[in-house]
């Protein structure tokens, strides 16, 4: 209570700054700690266990099947560990990660040829700016910059406790949605069927692989390195 009111003391102009200095993903996480309506979720409560959606991993889809279309938003597991540690002890933790280049052609194609609201005009705009996906990698997706905006930070971001470990008790794979949608259904008890919504229009029918660029592929897979590790896809 005592550090909302001090931040709240704070000129709005500090506050942008400072939050100007974080990534995407730890500025959603003070801004929620900053929130007067703090509470563990009651979705997660009902089912005993704690979703880490990450953008562009079938994640609406599974709000929508799973929680009736209620959505968690994207914060990650180390907000979770220290806001609500009893509940986080107790929940079954579970996330859905994608190969990092499908992803990053996801959240791309997505941005530039879905039908968007004002949240997501910014980064629309900044895709639109790029010829194709390989300029776009090229010239932007950086080490330096996918810290800036939400569709493309690393996933493994959301994942991590506040000791920088995968701490979660199932990590679901889009390659294998179905199969893994329906064991974490079995785990806590549900008879949920999958839905699948929020897709991308105008994507290539293609995987990204078949088509990007060898240089595209090495790019993507420097900048993320640590996805590649930590969750399989080397």
């Amino acid at each position: 209570m005592l550090q909302r009111y001090l931040w709240k003391l704070l000129p709005k102009p500090q506050r942008a700054f400072l939050l100007g200095r974080l990534s995407v993903v730890d500025r959603q996480a003070v801004n929620k700690s900053m929130s007067a309506n703090l509470r563990f979720p009651e979705a997660f409560e009902q089912r005993s266990c704690l979703f880490i959606h990450v953008p562009k991993c079938a994640g609406s889809s599974v709000c929508e099947s799973m929680f009736d279309g209620w959505r968690p938003g994207h914060l990650p597991l180390y907000w979770y560990e220290e806001q609500f540690p009893a509940q986080y002890a107790a929940a079954f933790k579970f996330t859905f990660v994608r190969d990092p280049l499908e992803r990053a052609y996801s959240a791309y194609a997505f941005l530039h040829g879905n039908e968007l609201g004002g949240r997501d005009q910014a980064a629309q705009q900044l895709v639109r700016h790029y010829r194709d996906f390989d300029d776009f990698v090229a010239r932007w997706l950086h080490a330096d910059t996918i810290g800036r905006q939400l569709h493309f930070a690393a996933q493994t971001d959301f994942l991590t406790d506040s000791l920088g470990r995968l701490a979660l008790d199932f990590v679901g794979y889009q390659e294998h949605l179905e199969r893994d949608f329906r064991l974490v259904c079995e785990r806590l008890g549900l008879t949920s069927q999958l839905q699948h919504i929020n897709s991308s229009r105008q994507r290539h029918p293609q995987p990204a692989r078949d088509f990007c660029t060898q240089r595209t592929r090495r790019l993507v897979r420097r900048v993320y390195a640590r996805d590649y590790e930590m969750l399989g896809y080397e």
